[in-house]
């Protein structure tokens, strides 16, 4: 792990033509990343993978924009199968930290919608940038292990999106982002989306590989919700098995503003990620879910947070996943109810389920509730298939393999059914099933 940055914040920003707030930014989160000690077990967020970290080879070179374009034809045969099956109204396609390809339909221009790199947000549209980065995830944090991760994203990140959807707009369909790893990189980057007062979209982020070899990818998502907006979120990643991924994900719910936000990690030796929402107006409503399947030795470590400082406010999380062979997961989730937040509805559920004996699971949900008048519950399981059920199903003349991938198709159903996104859903339940099958 380094412990001095591998670029210099304000070249990078003078290289990248970044404005002299920006430049600010950088340079402070480079001095809280250089104050603060990597997280070790005895960091609480880290007790079960700062182990892990430490195989993170964030000394690969800085993934830099390049130039690079690509027709629609010239596409990584990957990004091309996902577009073939999944019914986008507009897409990025980034290739390391190079955004080369963008398609948006003229008619969302026209209504004001703007799709495209964060850097180019930057020039065309630099007051709703400033206004918004870095206010859910802070470039300078309270300076503890935990935000040193965030410190080096928000010091050093190449490439991202930006996504603004003006007040009363409907997109029809989902938006989709597509990232393809580069092996040999450390890619960082970064998400904004801004939906104005009463807007609704859908938005998809994929990260996949094309090629073997170690990569290392750290990503942060800021989503801001204004009054009466509706989103529905997906993250996906589907890397290599020598890659690395590290996530943290923030989304801001004002006034009656609605989330549907779905985490899923099935590829990467090495993935984590930290998604919350900050309900801060009343009415707001977020429903996370989380799907997740570690199998070989990968390692997947997930951390949910519903923090309601509103009332009449309301919150569900839902992570359900499978682990085989010496795969492991970790669930840790957090409500926290301030004062404010009366009236509360707030639920956390986290379900696992062990293919062998060798796979393991710690879960770990939890309540901080500093208001009296709500309904707060949590819990979470875990088990081994069901030996009498694989029984049951091989009398029937079905192989041990073919029965494994009915039972955890049936046990994630209920997630996937919650899925706003059913083409997603339908990708998903069949990458899941060439996991079971190995």
């Amino acid at each position: 792990m380094i412990d001095v940055l591998p670029t210099n914040p304000e070249e990078l920003a003078a290289r990248l033509s970044e404005p002299g707030w920006l430049k600010e930014a950088r340079t402070g989160a480079q001095a809280v990343f250089e104050a603060v000690p990597w997280p070790t077990r005895k960091t609480e967020e880290w007790r079960y993978a700062a182990g892990r970290l430490k195989e993170v080879p964030f000394e690969l070179p800085l993934a830099l924009p390049r130039g690079r374009r690509l027709s629609r034809d010239q596409l990584p045969a990957g990004v091309k199968r996902r577009l073939a099956e999944a019914e986008l109204a507009g897409f990025l396609v980034f290739v390391g930290a190079d955004l080369v390809y963008a398609e948006l339909p003229e008619e969302l221009k026209a209504k004001g919608v703007v799709f495209t790199s964060l850097h180019q947000a930057l020039a065309e549209h630099p007051e709703r940038v400033e206004a918004n980065l870095y206010k859910a995830i802070p470039a300078r944090q309270k300076g503890d292990a935990n935000d040193k991760l965030p410190a080096l994203a928000a010091a050093l990140w190449t490439h991202g999106v930006f996504l603004y959807v003006p007040a009363g707009v409907e997109i029809g369909g989902p938006l989709g982002v597509f990232h393809v790893a580069e092996p040999g990189e450390l890619a960082i980057g970064r998400t904004l989306v801004l939906l104005d007062d009463h807007a609704q979209a859908a938005y998809i982020e994929e990260h996949l590989s094309e090629k073997p070899g170690a990569a290392v990818h750290l990503g942060m998502t800021e989503l801001f919700l204004r009054p009466g907006a509706r989103l529905a979120h997906a993250n996906v990643q589907t890397l290599n098995p020598e890659s690395h991924r590290l996530y943290r994900q923030r989304a801001v719910l004002e006034k009656d503003a609605a989330l549907n936000d779905l985490m899923v990690n099935l590829g990467a030796r090495f993935a984590r990620a930290e998604v919350g929402s900050e309900l801060v107006g009343p009415g707001a409503d977020s429903e996370m879910l989380g799907v997740y399947f570690a199998a070989g030795d990968q390692h997947h470590d997930h951390h949910t947070l519903q923090h309601h400082v509103a009332p009449h406010a309301k919150s569900d999380v839902y992570y359900k996943g499978t682990a085989k062979d010496r795969g492991t997961i970790v669930y840790q989730g957090l409500i926290k109810l301030e004062p404010t937040a009366q009236k509360t509805d707030a639920y956390q559920t986290n379900r696992n389920l062990l293919l062998s004996r060798e796979a393991s699971v710690e879960s770990v949900p939890q309540l901080e509730i500093a208001a009296n008048d709500v309904r707060c519950s949590h819990g979470s399981s875990i088990a081994p298939i069901d030996e009498e059920q694989l029984f049951y199903l091989a009398t029937r003349g079905i192989g041990r393999k073919g029965a494994e991938n009915l039972l955890v198709a049936a046990f994630l159903e209920d997630v996937l059914g919650r899925i706003a996104l059913k083409n997603l859903a339908a990708y998903l339940a069949r990458v899941i099933e060439e996991k079971v099958r190995g």
